[in-house]
């Protein structure tokens, strides 16, 4: 083969190549273009340039010494699920998964990753490193039982700073009960400090979910926050929402808001303008309808106590939901970053309540005002009781949401109440049509000190990292077989006895 034949065919292979790397980058969650290293925009914590990353092909294989506790349903067989860390493992520094992983987020450090999960049940937040090829290398506690505002601390969202704004990552660690606040810790902090204080308090009190950041495109020059407040007690639960206009990184001096409708069923499948001075509920809402709502301020909300934002959420008629769970918004363009999605989880059968099996919402923000827009109802569970108009007859409390640019992923709780079949993971389409189960939690009577094979467990976040691993439709999904429990994982501020596990899931579609 003569050098200019050999030169043609190494240009030629080079530029394959790169046509393949630059098909894995999906998009930036912003507005659809690239970042440097193909992450999502978010360079690597020692700014290095990934633009000749490589996938490993080793990168998908079990790394724990427990398979994945998750089944495959028919239609997602070709999808495949492998186990990164379970609390069956003991990592080299001595780290072990403990206390129900819930919220999550996921960020590349050069050519290795950090993962940053919540552990609900041991009021504590971990950081686990992995390699390139996503074995997992060692973990510490960013936060635990031992800080003075403990509280369960359930899911999270990753602020990054090339998708939200301003010059660094926060994890938004939400948290539910005993301390109401929302935590923003440093993920990338040399040497922890799990004791410290890391209440946000701009962001006001909450039975809070989740505290979700939209894209700094969204609105430019605005900082918006939408959260979900986990009660059915009080004014009941909230559709929140902080909004400065100090810029797109200010988490200081903002505003609190809350949902309220402005247009409600008239009864008979119409639309029908609200009454003023009314509280209105779930139950004023015809599934699949959709209404106009607003963003009423709490003035001074940021100095009540939770109870204190009980009373004054009823005094301006908010919204009131059965135990707003997760939210998410639609990735891949700034537009569809102001399209909302939240999960209620409702309260069972036989509560006497609005809203029985779940549902889950469309919020629609307007373009110019994020204190303007549409709710539309896209998935129900009751088909069978309350307005008996929803689409899901198997749903049974919907928790953790993911949305990426064209799916809703809905995931389930079913430890409260259940139609007797283990925690599923639903996909549908962005209005909740096309409704398909993916996988369901699998029950290992052998992890339960009892052999228990009851449904007890659930699931908590599931992360797209397409970008970040260089590897079209790839998730990190976080486990709670609440069933699975051992006296050996229980320590000094790590108090309760729960096993958990992080799965890697390859071609889930996004």
């Amino acid at each position: 083969m003569n050098k200019l034949l050999k030169l043609f065919l190494f240009v030629f292979a080079m530029t394959s190549t790169s046509a393949v790397l630059i098909s894995c980058e999906g998009e930036d969650g912003v507005n659809g273009i690239n970042g440097k290293d193909g992450v999502d925009g978010q360079d690597g914590a020692d700014g290095t340039d990934g633009e000749d990353f490589t996938p490993s092909p080793m990168m998908f294989s079990n790394k724990s010494t427990l398979e994945p506790l998750v089944t495959m349903h028919a239609e997602f067989s070709a999808v495949e699920a492998f186990s990164l860390i379970s609390s069956t493992d003991v990592l080299s520094n001595g780290f072990r998964l403990v206390g129900a992983q819930d919220g999550a987020g996921f960020l590349k450090d050069g050519e290795n990753y950090i993962y940053v999960v919540n552990a609900e049940d041991d009021y504590g937040v971990s950081r686990i490193r992995f390699d390139k090829d996503l074995n997992p290398l060692k973990g510490e506690w960013l936060l635990n039982a031992g800080v003075a505002d403990y509280a369960r601390q359930c899911s999270g969202t990753m602020w990054e700073k090339a998708i939200h704004g301003g010059d660094k990552d926060i994890f938004l660690s939400a948290s539910e009960s005993i301390a109401y606040d929302v935590k923003g810790i440093d993920p990338w902090i040399t040497t922890p400090t799990p004791n410290a204080d890391f209440g946000l308090d701009a962001l006001g009190e909450f039975s809070w979910e989740n505290a979700v950041p939209l894209p700094k495109g969204a609105y430019s020059g605005k900082t918006v926050i939408i959260g979900g407040d986990d009660d059915s007690s009080g004014s009941k639960g909230q559709v929140t929402m902080y909004l400065s206009e100090n810029g797109d990184a200010d988490l200081e001096n903002g505003k609190i808001y809350v949902l309220r409708y402005k247009q409600v069923s008239n009864g008979t499948g119409g639309v029908m303008d609200v009454t003023p001075a009314t509280t209105y509920d779930e139950g004023s809402l015809d599934f699949g309808k959709t209404y106009d709502i607003e963003f009423v301020e709490i003035v001074n909300g940021a100095a009540m106590t939770k109870n204190e934002m009980e009373t004054a959420c009823t005094a301006v008629n908010a919204s009131q939901f059965i135990r707003v769970e997760d939210v998410d918004y639609q990735k891949g363009s700034d537009a569809n970053g102001r399209n909302v999605y939240f999960a209620v989880t409702g309260l069972g059968p036989n509560t006497g309540d609005v809203n029985d099996w779940g549902t889950v919402y469309k919020l629609e923000l307007d373009a110019t005002n994020p204190l303007a827009g549409k709710l539309t109802q896209v998935v129900s569970g009751n088909t069978d009781s309350n307005n008996k108009d929803g689409n899901l007859s198997s749903l049974q409390s919907p928790d953790n949401i993911c949305v990426t640019e064209n799916f809703i992923y809905f995931q389930e709780d079913p430890n409260s109440f259940s139609r007797g079949h283990a925690a599923y993971i639903y996909q549908s389409d962005l209005n909740g049509n096309n409704t398909k189960v993916v996988l369901e939690l699998k029950i290992e009577s052998n992890l339960s000190p009892t052999g228990s094979t009851s449904f007890s467990g659930e699931f908590g976040s599931l992360v797209d990292v397409s970008d970040k691993v260089g590897v079209p439709d790839t998730f990190i999904l976080a486990l709670q077989p609440h069933y699975w429990k051992s006296d050996d994982f229980v320590s000094t501020n790590l108090p309760h006895n729960q096993g958990g596990q992080i799965v890697v899931l390859k071609g889930l579609p996004r």
